[in-house]
């Protein structure tokens, strides 16, 4: 097959008059025909279509009729579809329609961060609004870069946009060295205690194991003196465990009204789209309970949209009383004041406990005295 019959080919047959000197006057004219074969009273040929109106001329000057016998190639296959405008409006609307939506966000891709990691950066990111369905702006992207930086999590953030895709490159945040950690105003004890040992990393040790303490007395300084008298200040940081005592109050009510969950709930959705939002038709949420939201991206075939949806759950709770027994009260309490404990010295081993229990009106009051080891410095 010629590459002329590909795109636009006409096969025709030729009659009457002289098809020899047509034959001829073709060949000197250039144009070319193919797939010539001998019939009754002329010939059948095949030829470009753009050069058949040229041969239609000289076969009229010959007295030969031509009859197009087909017509073949691309041309002829979109020639119907070009005559319909709204066919070709629509696809013009549409390929407008795909450049705006690329504007959009399809998808998030949070490259190695892990999955707790993601999730936290997502919450971040929905706070400043890059979410999918939104549309992305430069200003957007460095309120968003910022935002991370500024929660702690990322040492390193750049998030960058390209045809849908929002690409989230992050470092996660390092600890800080104890010493780059330390203070240049000196460490002090936050509470009254003896010194059991200590542990300098940086600065001057102010205190040695056996020295009683007060709270607020300077424990680790900034600065200490070479031999010649000359003074290096660098920062404090470092322990002092000291031994101490600390005391903790707690009221247990035997009979008290709290909210459980009576087994009933309602969920609600909102559709965000192109930095818009709309409810969906759903109940109403009212009353006290418990709220879960959770934000899904709508897919099609697996195919993510650049829409996104808001779940919010309510679960209902009733109140009812709770009754503990008073060995239930206790062991409430216990806990309780370990708690209130380990809040404020988070690496305290406990060296001796006195408590003590009376319940009145319906009430366990319980005081516990805990002699701890602990680092007091603050």
């Amino acid at each position: 097959m010629e590459a002329a019959s590909l795109w636009a080919g006409v096969r025709f047959t030729a009659r009457n008059g002289s098809p020899e000197a047509l034959l001829t006057d073709a060949a000197g004219q250039g144009l070319h025909l193919y797939g010539i074969s001998a019939r009754p009273g002329g010939f059948c040929a095949h030829c470009a279509a753009w050069q058949y109106r040229r041969l239609a001329a000289l076969a009229r000057h010959r007295r030969v009729r031509l009859r197009v016998d087909k017509r073949k190639g691309l041309y002829f296959l979109l020639r119907p579809l070009l005559r319909r405008k709204g066919l070709w409006t629509g696809l013009a609307a549409w390929g407008l329609i795909l450049l705006w939506l690329q504007g959009l966000i399809w998808a998030v891709d949070y490259g190695s961060l892990t999955t707790g990691q993601q999730a936290r950066a997502g919450a971040v990111l929905r706070s400043c609004g890059l979410q999918p369905g939104t549309v992305v702006t430069e200003e957007l992207l460095r309120t968003g870069e910022y935002a991370l930086l500024e929660s702690g999590e990322f040492s390193w953030v750049s998030l960058n946009f390209e045809k849908g895709r929002l690409a989230v490159e992050a470092a996660p945040a390092r600890a800080r060295p104890e010493i780059a950690a330390g203070t240049l105003h000196g460490l002090r004890a936050k509470c009254n205690g003896t010194v059991l040992r200590t542990n300098l990393a940086s600065g001057t040790m102010l205190v040695v194991p056996g020295q009683t303490v007060e709270a607020g007395q300077g424990l680790i300084g900034t600065a200490r003196s070479e031999r010649d008298g000359t003074l290096i200040f660098a920062p404090a940081a470092g322990t002092v465990v000291a031994q101490l005592e600390r005391e903790t109050n707690q009221s247990i009510p035997l009979a008290e009204p709290l909210p459980q969950l009576s087994g009933k709930n309602k969920t609600n959705y909102r559709l965000f789209f192109a930095g818009h939002s709309a409810a969906l038709p759903s109940s109403v949420l009212d009353g006290d309970g418990l709220y879960r939201t959770r934000h899904l991206q709508l897919e099609f075939f697996d195919l993510p949209l650049p829409c996104a949806v808001e779940e919010i759950t309510y679960y209902e709770q009733k109140q009812e009383t709770l009754y503990r027994t008073e060995a239930q009260a206790l062991t409430l309490a216990r806990l309780q004041g370990l708690r209130a404990l380990h809040d404020a010295f988070p690496d305290a081993d406990i060296l001796a406990r006195r408590e003590e229990c009376t319940v009145q009106e319906d009430t366990l009051h319980y005081n516990a005295v805990y002699t701890v080891a602990a680092d007091i410095c603050t």
